[in-house]
């Protein structure tokens, strides 16, 4: 078992930092995979677990480029997300606002717009591993 802990901080320039974490998080599974994206519209996707977002204590995303032209939206193998999201910086899910998406998320597709550059997005996740 993995002792997960999650930690993030604000920085304003020159003036204050606010930080903030989690309790220590006992994941039975963790995984991290980098995905190569070239700037050509072509969608990728990527399995990130296999049952229910209750099961997933928490999900990053990264990426080496930031922008508009790279989005990606969760799927549940047969149905899209409705919304499609922007990586536009670091972001970061747990179980409980994973659950308000709309769809079980087993996979993450990303795509890289032809007017990107091509990128590389770092996929981390500390889950429950057996099934509830």
């Amino acid at each position: 078992m993995s002792r997960v802990t999650t930690t993030l901080s604000v920085s304003i320039a020159g003036g204050q930092t606010v930080s903030v974490s989690s309790g220590v998080i006992d994941a039975e599974a963790t995984g991290q995979i980098d995905i190569e994206l070239a700037a050509d519209d072509t969608e990728v996707t990527v399995e990130i677990q296999p049952s229910a977002s209750s099961q997933i204590y928490v999900l990053l995303l990264s990426s080496t480029y930031y922008a508009p032209d790279l989005t990606y939206v969760f799927s549940d193998g047969t149905t899209d997300a409705a919304d499609t999201l922007t990586l536009d910086g670091p972001q970061m899910f747990s179980a409980g606002n994973l659950g308000a998406i709309g769809v079980n998320p087993t996979q993450i597709k990303l795509t890289m717009a032809s007017s990107g550059e091509d990128a590389t997005v770092s996929i981390f996740v500390a889950r429950h591993a057996t099934p509830p």
